[in-house]
């Protein structure tokens, strides 16, 4: 699906998987890859309201859909606005200010305010406890189980580098291959992954993760040609050549002197 989300307060908008309404609304992201979203429906990819409606909807629909924040992010708690020592970033070698979006104990918030020694962080979602509005529109239904398991290794590893990932679809199974670095920091996603191709993907039943060191094999490749090319390379002008590779060119010589001789008679 494509969709454009805005908060209906303020008719803002703050999301979008279509590039032209991206910078239209000021909020274009260069690292974001503009296009359809997969979305397995009912499964909690989305937000309430918007799962909700998917359900209802056929290709190539498309219908504006509002619901409060029971649907969204939730309601604002009170509980989740706490102070922070402010020697707490000074540890961090962070200096705080208001609307600078922090990390503590695991839990990303937004400061509010700085007095005193005392940093107030607000640790609720930016989105909670608003209206929420988005244009939703159905592009397609992936039906075949091969092309289900390509858009969803897409949609759950698109971040890795090509060069660093691989997936092998077979009969009943499937294999994903991850170098070391992005296998040991990607174990929630390898277990989501692995639990919807398994749970709603018809025909396969396994999913294998492997861990493969293309980076170093890569590198001995780039090695080995290296040392070719230098073997190939050839002799620069008034430069002695290798003993050995005299002693052949001595040893063709006498063979074609000796080649050239009249050949001796035998009884």
């Amino acid at each position: 699906m494509n969709y454009t989300g805005k908060v209906v307060a303020t008719n803002s908008v703050f999301e979008s998987t279509i590039e032209k309404k991206a910078v239209e609304a000021g909020i274009f992201n260069e690292k974001q890859k503009y296009k359809p979203m997969i979305v397995v429906v009912g499964q909690g990819d989305v937000l309430k309201g918007i799962d909700k409606a998917l359900l209802e909807m056929k290709v190539g629909e498309e219908r504006e859909v509002k619901f409060g924040p029971e649907e969204g992010w939730g309601e604002r708690k009170a509980e989740n606005v706490r102070v922070v020592p402010l020697q707490h970033f000074k540890k961090e070698k962070m200096q705080p200010f208001p609307g600078l979006v922090v990390e503590v104990n695991g839990m990303q918030g937004r400061v509010q305010t700085v007095s005193g020694g005392r940093v107030r962080v607000d640790f609720n979602h930016p989105l909670a406890g608003k209206e929420l509005s988005y244009e939703v529109k159905v592009e397609r239904e992936l039906v075949e189980p091969k092309e289900q398991v390509e858009e969803l290794y897409s949609k759950y590893f698109g971040m890795v580098p090509e060069k660093e990932k691989a997936l092998k679809v077979e009969k009943g199974s499937v294999e994903v291959t991850l170098s070391p670095r992005w296998s040991a920091n990607l174990g929630p996603l390898k277990t989501a992954f692995s639990g919807i191709i398994t749970k709603h993907v018809k025909g396969f039943d396994k999913v294998r993760f492997v861990e493969e060191f293309k980076e170093e094999k890569e590198a001995e490749k780039k090695a080995v040609e290296a040392v070719k090319k230098e073997e190939k390379k050839p002799e620069e002008k008034g430069q002695k050549k290798p003993a050995e590779t005299r002693e052949k060119k001595g040893a063709a010589a006498e063979k074609d002197s000796a080649e050239a001789k009249p050949a001796k008679a035998k009884k």
